[in-house]
């Protein structure tokens, strides 16, 4: 006989509160309680809680919901470090003990493969851990705003709404220099908007009016270098030659200060024209045996230490002998393509950001590599072309395309290339079972899969995959 709750579902309605036991984390962050087959997903959960929750939102098959009360703490519970956590939607796990942390991110990629890809499973390995769990991001995006006196807030946007700024004095995955650097950035810029608001005004994303937009810097671990863009609406800025200069002297490890301009709608910190720079526009990284130069907006893994483990797995994933002809597409500054080069005959590179085309070449002749070919384009456009531009089939395709995954276009032409062998890299379970299912329809099997925590604190984890095309 069905129980009272289940004749009526769904049971519940906004505002109600309710005890729910929670027994897994959603990737995202949130955990999962289950009235019978109803899904609850609770923000502010962890596995193995028992919580009053009060429901936020309602839909056919599952329900939303906010801790109101914990009334059976996790054991895998502890006190987050930040004084920011729960105002910040930066790093939601915080307070989850870093073993579970990892042991989640396992079950999101093993369920990811078992409930969406609709194939077989890979073997799936054991998720090798981030060798530093705080202070290991080598690049952060910050937003202006204005905080509840008035003055300049630096900072990210809070969760759920994008028009306000959270002020934040320090960040727990950024090198302390960088919150430094904060500081002094808050104070310098915050003294030009009380004498002039109406000039020096945060940008409004409702409106698109106002002036400072987002400050943008990348840290070197290697040689403890950093670089600093201020992102701008249209406008003049005559203080900024002056103040670029005394932020240098104050910082001699920032190997360059940038001005440039963003008029874009959408709030991605991105630079459409450069008007000031003082000193350089790239830093060095090194990953183990390379140097690459890396640029204030080209891509290159956020976690130095991490990418030399997932690099790793790509090249053993590859299996390479010194004659294959590899294929790196979405490949930034050529990161993966130059780890892999010394044991290949060829690699081609394939990527968007012109800028970072240009450090993947200085990259190659930096490390002494000439057997390396770097194109800049969009993935569906040089993709169809690249084997007439390379003469030749490829024997290797590796792949990391952006969190959404690869577009349908662009995964059709890569599967054209018919290598018999892809080294998928993903840092989106979804998305990449998602592409596992088309490319299984082209005939290639997953045969392994190994995630990696290059994101502790948050629930992003990435993933690599060897695809093997059936005989």
């Amino acid at each position: 006989m069905k129980s009272e709750m289940s004749n009526h579902y769904p049971p519940l309605r906004k505002g109600t509160e309710l005890e729910l036991d929670v027994y897994a984390l959603a990737f995202g962050g949130r955990g999962i309680a289950r009235l019978e087959n109803f899904v609850v997903f609770v923000e502010g959960a962890l596995p193995q809680e028992r919580v009053r929750a009060r429901i936020n939102r309602v839909k056919s098959s599952f329900a939303e919901a906010t801790v109101s009360e914990i009334i059976t703490p996790s054991p895998f519970r502890q006190v987050a470090r930040c004084p920011l956590f729960g105002q910040c939607g930066g790093c939601k796990l915080q307070n989850l003990d870093y073993q579970e942390q990892i042991a989640q991110k396992q079950k999101h990629v093993e369920e990811a493969f078992a409930h969406i890809a609709g194939v077989k499973p890979p073997q799936i390995l054991p998720i090798i851990p981030s060798p530093e769990t705080w202070r290991y991001r080598n690049k952060m995006e910050m937003a202006f705003g204005v905080r509840a006196d008035g003055s300049l807030a630096i900072g990210f946007h809070t969760p759920g709404d994008y028009r306000k700024v959270l002020d934040v004095p320090e960040c727990f995955l950024q090198p302390e220099i960088l919150d430094k650097v904060v500081t002094y950035l808050r104070e310098e810029l915050g003294s030009l908007y009380r004498k002039a608001p109406a000039r020096y005004a945060p940008y409004d994303p409702t409106r698109h009016t106002g002036f400072f937009r987002h400050l943008v810097m990348r840290y070197s671990q290697a040689t403890k270098e950093f670089l600093v863009a201020v992102l701008t609406h249209d406008g003049e800025w005559p203080e900024c030659e002056e103040l670029a200069a005394r932020f240098m002297k104050e910082f001699p490890q920032c190997r360059g200060f940038t001005w440039g301009i963003n008029r874009g709608v959408s709030d991605v910190a991105r630079m459409e024209e450069k008007r000031f720079q003082l000193g350089e526009g790239w830093i060095e990284e090194v990953l183990g045996e390379l140097t690459y130069r890396v640029s204030t907006f080209s891509f290159f893994q956020t976690n130095s230490a991490g990418a030399k483990l997932l690099y790793d797995v790509v090249k053993d994933f590859a299996e390479l002998t010194g004659r294959e002809r590899v294929l790196d597409a979405y490949c930034g500054t050529g990161s993966i393509g130059i780890y892999l080069a010394r044991s290949a005959a060829q690699i081609v590179g394939i990527e968007l950001v012109r800028e970072a085309i240009w450090d993947a070449r200085h990259n190659a002749r930096r490390n002494g590599l000439e057997n390396c070919l770097f194109l800049a384009g969009e993935m569906r456009d040089v993709l169809p072309t690249v084997g007439t531009i390379v003469g030749a089939r490829f024997d290797r395709l590796v792949v990391d395309p952006p969190r959404g995954g690869m577009d349908k276009k662009s995964l059709r032409y890569l599967i054209a290339l018919a290598a018999p062998l892809i080294v998928y890299v993903s840092c989106n379970p979804t998305t990449l079972a998602r592409d596992t299912a088309t490319l299984a329809e082209a005939g290639y099997v997953a045969e392994i899969a190994q995630p990696v925590d290059l994101f502790p604190h948050t629930h992003h984890v990435e993933s690599v995959v060897k695809f093997r095309k059936r005989k």
